[in-house]
């Protein structure tokens, strides 16, 4: 298949509107009595609202949804001894597959439900694997990531990925449960566990000290329910299945060491609002409960909403849940996004474990398609505590000419339980797009007072804003090179690394115009000391077409350690394609052969002088085939040695 635009396959319902959806439309706006939340007057009151939404989704003849398959067209280095998980915000740790305390490595298995425990002990050359524990969980599904603090090491599961082409399925959301396996750490063993099982599935976790906070999404169900009623008669059974159930049939509950607790949250805690039909909103539960992992046999505090979420963004303060509205359309079993979309925003302030609701508001467009990057669009900055989002417009009317806007909110003291907008661009003070009309957004990242947002179609341009004053922001520097990063890495004030790949821009002369061709990974330090004039210092490309970093699909891949000596050592995993052999028929769009995945590494300077150094080669390439696991491929720096984890093997070197 001839791709003529730069970005790899993925099953995404929400770009149809970007792709050429078979529709558009235009629809009003939401008013601010649709998306802020209301908290739930009584009992009662909770149970009409979550009735009045399960009548909506299975009380009617409801044809089942097709899905498509569519093209989706902070400096976390310190001085300490050992890197550790790359995260968004300093000092809110994120899960992943690898964890590291004192000597020990902790891995999370890719292949089976277990966590295997490694030895880096009295310098040897090998890190040496020492335990294998297995997880007993609902369906023996992989774990997900894991969080170690405090000697207590937290194995997170769940039986399905969050975010699919499936997301407007009612189904899809039926009988998901999150779990969570609690060990103490003591010198590289893990005693006995204590489990905990919620229902609902996990949208995204977080942790600060010894609070783990976690949102899931509960879609309620109920027994002999039907899910896509084709007749009046199913229709009749499934109304009144949902008429006689009561609330505690719909709230999650939750479970310790397999002995049932009841309901997660009491409705005193939950939140309801008032979407309209038109919104197809679903039935679902919203959940931010919060685990002390110094006390895990308390009950989980938090609280919920009916509603919806796709996104989770947390700073040392506070944690925002955002989603995309659904105001799709189904016709005939096809679904598709109109025209016009928005993106509701509810903040939650935190104090010690406790989360209180502090206000919501509307934004035009939506996150994005590619889960992993939806929470970088967020970021708090300031001493207010303002939030700045970007989203994704190009879908709009062709009279909107920025395929991006930009927006900085805080709370609104005027009124209760909201968020005011301080200001967006564009407006009419800064008319200057963000973006060129057809490009996509492709990275994002907060930094101190700086934003940075890369978009693309042929070329990267790089706008660098200045958000000095929240009330109004502006670009004040653009960069535009060949290629474009998905991953921006801050160092210090006056360095951005970008991470992506290289592209050729697609010949005009054969009609071909849409976008470009992606090449090989690309490696790219940008100076931006002088935000009015960036310039790109140093550029590698890494393979051919086909090429791959795990960075590219998850920022933890990312690993990085400042040394004692100044220089800031980086490590990041690919997987390398490029024809053994140069033919007449390699062109920009040959999809090359598959040679070896590796980990390279970079020495830089303060100065920003980059110094590549050997890459550590995984396999033998006579003996062993291209692995589907490399997107899961990480590293840990400690002292002078580096730590390369590729499958479920540690390769262990000098750096």
């Amino acid at each position: 298949m001839n791709i003529k635009i730069i970005i790899p396959f993925v099953s995404v319902i929400l770009a149809l509107s970007a792709c050429g959806g078979s529709k558009t439309t235009t629809e009003t706006p939401l008013t601010e009595t649709n998306y802020k939340l209301r908290h739930a007057t009584d009992s009662h009151a909770l149970e009409t609202t979550i009735k009045k939404l399960m009548l909506e989704t299975y009380g009617k003849i409801t044809p089942p949804i097709i899905m498509y398959n569519l093209a989706e067209a902070t400096t976390q280095s310190n001085a300490s001894n050992a890197s550790s998980t790359n995260t968004q915000e300093a000092g809110v740790d994120e899960a992943d597959r690898l964890k590291k305390e004192g000597s020990y490595l902790y891995v999370a298995s890719l292949t089976t439900p277990s966590i295997n425990v490694y030895s880096t002990q009295n310098g040897t050359k090998n890190a040496v694997l020492t335990a294998t524990v297995p997880i007993a969980n609902k369906d023996s599904s992989a774990i997900s990531g894991l969080y170690l603090a405090n000697k207590k090491l937290v194995a997170l599961s769940g039986n399905k990925d969050y975010f699919s082409q499936r997301w407007f399925d009612p189904s899809f959301w039926s009988d998901r449960t999150t779990e969570l396996a609690i060990f103490d750490v003591n010198d590289g063993k893990l005693d006995k566990d204590i489990h905990i099982t919620f229902d609902g599935q996990l949208i995204s976790s977080r942790r600060i000290g010894s609070t783990l906070y976690l949102a899931t999404r509960h879609t309620p169900t109920l027994n002999g329910l039907i899910l896509y009623p084709e007749d009046k008669e199913q229709v009749a059974k499934n109304r009144a299945l949902i008429e006689a159930a009561t609330l505690s049939d719909f709230l999650p509950d939750y479970s310790f060491n397999k002995t049932d607790k009841g309901d997660m949250l009491a409705p005193s805690n939950c939140f309801t609002n008032e979407y309209t039909e038109d919104t197809n909103q679903q039935a679902s539960i919203i959940n931010v409960v919060t685990i002390d992992l110094d006390n895990t046999s308390a009950k989980p505090k938090g609280r919920c909403f009916i509603g919806s979420a796709e996104a989770l963004y947390m700073s040392a303060k506070s944690l925002y849940l955002a989603t995309t509205q659904t105001n799709y359309q189904n016709e005939n079993g096809k679904a598709f996004y109109t025209a016009t979309t928005a993106t509701d925003i509810h903040k939650f302030s935190l104090n010690r474990g406790d989360i209180s609701y502090k206000g919501s508001a509307q934004v035009a467009g939506h996150l994005g398609w590619k889960q992993a990057s939806k929470s970088f669009r967020m970021g708090e900055f300031g001493s207010n505590d303002v939030l700045g989002i970007i989203t994704y417009t190009g879908n709009e009317p062709s009279t909107i000419k920025s395929p991006a806007r930009f927006f900085t909110l805080a709370e609104d003291n005027s009124k209760e339980h909201s968020l005011k907008i301080l200001a967006q661009l564009p407006n009419d003070k800064h008319p200057e797009a963000l973006g060129k009309p057809g490009e996509q957004i492709y990275a994002t990242r907060f930094f101190g007072n700086r934003a940075y947002l890369v978009t693309f179609r042929t070329t990267d341009p790089l706008y660098i804003l200045d958000l000095s004053d929240p009330a109004d922001p502006f670009v004040v520097g653009e960069l535009e090179i060949s290629g474009y990063s998905d991953y921006l890495h801050p160092i210090g004030e006056n360095l951005v690394l970008g991470i992506g790949k290289d592209a050729i821009p697609a010949s005009t002369e054969q009609g071909d115009a849409r976008g470009a061709w992606y090449q090989g990974v690309k490696f790219s330090l940008i100076d931006v000391s002088n935000p009015a004039n960036p310039y790109e210092r140093y550029q590698q490309i890494i393979g051919k077409r086909g090429s791959n970093t795990a960075v590219s699909f998850s920022h933890h891949a990312f690993t990085s350690r400042l040394h004692s000596s100044g220089d800031l050592r980086v490590a990041l995993p690919i997987s390398v394609h490029i024809n053994q052999s140069t033919s007449e028929n390699d062109t920009r769009s040959t999809h090359h052969e598959w040679q070896y995945d590796a980990l390279f590494r970079y020495d830089i300077t303060a100065s920003g002088d980059v110094y590549p150094l050997e890459k550590i080669t995984t396999i033998n390439t006579s003996t062993e085939k291209h692995s589907q696991y490399w997107q899961d491929d990480r590293s840990v720096i400690i002292g002078d040695k580096v730590y390369y984890l590729h499958r479920d093997k540690i390769i262990s070197r000098d750096w």
